[in-house]
Formats: C-alpha cells, structure tokens, sequence
C-alpha cells in the first residue's frame, strides 16, 4: 500500500473508533503498515474528527523512530511489535473498548472463546501490566504475541490490541473481542452464581454482596443516564434538568428554595475554578458502586490518568464532597450516583464514561474474587501525575489521540 493510501486509511480509521465508540475520549490509535520496515499512524494529542493525512506520521518499525515535527501516539511501540511478530499484519488498532477493558481487570491469564470466532485463535492471551507508553509495555505485548494464535490481546488493568491483514478485518477483531469479552464474563458470573438467566442488575447485586455480605443496598432497577449537568456562566451557572428543565443561578443569590442539586453544584464551582462543567453521573455500574459507600481505586488505568488515584463516597453535604474533589474529578454521592467534574463538557462527559466503565470493571473484579487488583498506588500516582502536568495541557477539544 502506498503512504497517501494507507494515511488516508487510517484517518477513516480514526472517525471510525469515535463513532463505534470503542475509544474513550483521548484514549487509542491506529496504524497502517506502508511496507517491511515502516508504518503510518495517529499523531499524538490530536482531536480524530479533524484529522487529515497530513497529520498522520510515518514511523520505523525497528526502532520507532520517526522525523518531523509531529509526534506519533506514544503507544507506536506496542503498534511496532505486532509487526515485527506478524508480516501479514498491516492494520493495527488499540481500543479501551468496554468489555475487553473489564476483562483485562479480573486477574485472568487468558481468555478462552468459544462460539465461531476464528479470528480470535480459539483463546485470547492476557499481557502483564506495564505502565502506558513504556518500553516495558512493548516489551510485554511482544512477549504476549509469540504465544497468541489470534488477532488480538487484551493489555492487563488497559485495554485491548486488535489487528488484522486491513482495516476491515481489524475492526472486525475488536467487534468480536467485545462479544466474546461480554459472553465470558456472563458465562463465569452464571457458574459461580448458579443462576440460570442472566439479569445485569441481578449480577451486580450479586458481586457487591460478595463484597459487603448483602446486596439489600443495591436497587432492583438502575437508573439510566444523568440526574442533570451544570455549566459555569459569567456570573454563576446554569443547571440542565434530567426532565429537560433549565435552572439559571447566581452566585451571590442562592436562593433557598433551590433543588438540593442547585446548592451542590454552587458549592463546587465557587471553590474549585478549574471546575467549569458538572455531570451527576447515575448509570447502572456507577449507580451500584454509589450504594456500596467505597472509595473506589483504578482497575484500568485510564481511570488512574483522568479520574484520579481515588475516588469517595460522600454524603449529600458541601465540605467533604469539596474535599474529595481536590485529589480527583469525581466523587460518589452515597446511594445517588457520583458528580463527574471538568473544564469542559467534553471533559466532565470523558470522565462519566470512564468513572462508568472502571465501575464495571470493579464490579468484574468482585466476580473473579482474590485473582484481581486494583493498579499499585505507587504507579497510579505517577500516571495522575504524568497526566495533569503533562498529556491534559495539549487537550484543546473532546476527542484526541494518545
């Protein structure tokens, strides 16, 4: 394939994932094999929808290397094993996708896969846990490929590597990881349950009671979606009802007749000013782990970047929600669902669906019992860390490569 094909291969890629939603936000990329010793792919901290071929870069698959002054993902070196391991390969993508994500949560070494998936080599192969963008990642991704007999491997506490001979069937791959992900989690939750139907809350109330004892404070039905979202005006905010209604306050007339929401959200934004968008998350993982009273740590390590190295509980009162919120961009309200905060929309959006999807990986984890952990304390300050001072001043719209 010559390179103006394959970058414009991999641009459609690119809108590809945003719109399959098989990335979080600022998290995956894409490559296309141009010849032996060379591959195209994702630039670095730039927003997929407005991608052009001239933004994608050619990268060495010997050593990475690369000229220019656009930065490739900082992810080319797991994109560089698979092919070096695989000469037939020549389209590479690299997903948190939801499922294979809370797989790669629950301790398990591998994952076997039955029901007609040949791409998948009848078993997908767990890589250890290395730190994103590391060496030590490659290393581990190219350890995991000389063992796998599919199209894909699942990167422990990170997501999914899925691959194929073009675009087409790489996208396929990952299709078929997340059906296959979703089956083995179902399938190992009926077992050690002993049901015989599979209900998602009915399994929800059955992990978290082997985690509390009892699942009495779980609630049968989850509710779906948001309470409601606040934005920050000129001079106070403007709070978007869940029933369509808009709320417009000020901040120095709050009045008492407000929603109890109405004086949260005022006491977020006048103590924290980076704080410029606020959603109250009540999906069904978030919605079950807010009735657990738990501070919640990463299972994936993308909640660890953009979340933080916790998250609380708390109760429905300004002082301890403000204190939460210092360390980390959402706190759970106890029994009602967690307020997921950013400096944009797009950004308080980022985190609902990253707080929602390491909810289910916990709520995973509690299925497979001792085998999972959540990431090293150590390591999940670093990626905060590394996040905040670095990766998070280059985010300038919602949806970028890393």
């Amino acid at each position: 394939m010559n390179i103006a094909e394959a970058k414009e291969r991999v641009v459609e890629a690119g809108r590809k994932l945003v719109e399959s939603k098989l990335i979080a936000r600022t998290w995956g990329n894409v490559s296309c094999r141009i010849s032996e010793s060379r591959f195209v792919i994702t630039p670095r901290g730039r927003d997929y929808l407005s991608l052009t071929p001239d933004d994608i870069v050619e990268v060495e698959i010997s050593d990475c290397s690369y000229s220019g002054d656009i930065k490739p993902s900082s992810e080319k070196g797991i994109h560089a094993a698979v092919y070096r391991q695989h000469p037939d390969v020549h389209f590479v993508i690299h997903t948190h996708q939801e499922n294979a994500s809370v797989v790669s949560a629950v301790g398990v070494d591998s994952m076997k896969v039955e029901g007609g998936l040949p791409l998948l080599g009848g078993e997908v192969i767990c890589a250890p846990y290395a730190l994103p963008t590391t060496k030590k990642l490659a290393q581990s991704v190219a350890l995991t490929l000389t063992r796998s007999k599919g199209n894909a491997v699942i990167l422990t506490n990170h997501g999914a590597l899925c691959f194929g001979e073009n675009d087409d069937q790489a996208f396929t791959v990952a299709s078929e990881l997340e059906n296959a992900c979703d089956r083995f989690v179902t399938g190992h939750y009926l077992r050690v349950s002993g049901h015989t139907d599979y209900d998602p809350d009915q399994m929800r109330r059955y992990a978290i009671s082997r985690l509390t004892g009892s699942a009495e404070m779980v609630p049968g039905s989850m509710q779906q979606g948001c309470f409601s979202e606040a934005e920050r005006t000129g001079n106070g905010f403007r709070m978007h009802m869940s029933g369509g209604g808009i709320v417009n306050v000020k901040f120095d007339q709050l009045d008492a007749s407000l929603p109890e929401e109405a004086r949260m959200y005022h006491n977020i934004f006048k103590k924290h000013r980076k704080i410029n968008y606020i959603v109250h998350a009540n999906t069904p993982n978030i919605a079950a782990v807010s009735h657990v009273g738990i501070t919640l740590r990463p299972y994936l390590d993308d909640f660890a970047q953009l979340v933080g190295t916790s998250v609380k509980t708390v109760e429905k009162h300004s002082a301890p929600i403000n204190a939460a919120l210092k360390g980390a961009s959402a706190v759970f309200i106890r029994k009602s669902g967690a307020l997921c905060c950013g400096g944009s929309k797009g950004d308080a959006a980022a985190v609902a669906m990253v707080m929602e999807k390491n909810c289910k990986a916990f709520i995973g984890a509690l299925l497979f019992g001792d085998k999972s952990k959540p990431i090293h304390r150590l390591e999940c300050a670093l990626m905060r860390f590394i996040y905040l001072k670095d990766y998070s001043k280059a985010i300038k719209k919602p949806s970028l490569t890393r």
